[in-house]
């Protein structure tokens, strides 16, 4: 593979991870209103770890810290959505 197809290869990679997020967000934001509903809070480590744990069963050891860093940062970014959605509601 040359450096050009690699960079091809990550932009097609890319706009689908980006795709994907703004699926997560969608779901993100009916969480907000549910957990608004019925006064639930925002913040769930339990929900979190059952999450990471999941993704690193399926995904092994490899790149497994830095799946989680990335996964806290996305995290932060939901939990941060959902506390903005649940204070304007």
């Amino acid at each position: 593979m040359t450096l050009e197809e690699a960079r091809l290869a990550l932009d097609r990679i890319d706009a689908q991870i980006a795709q994907l997020f703004y699926e997560r967000m969608g779901v993100v934001d009916q969480i907000a209103q549910i957990k608004k509903d019925c006064a639930a809070p925002v913040h769930r480590p339990d929900r979190e770890k059952q999450v990471t744990d999941r993704l690193m069963e399926i995904c092994g050891p490899e790149y497994s810290k830095e799946l989680l860093s990335l996964y806290e940062r996305v995290f932060e970014v939901s939990r941060k959505r959902q506390t903005e959605l649940m204070d304007k509601r």
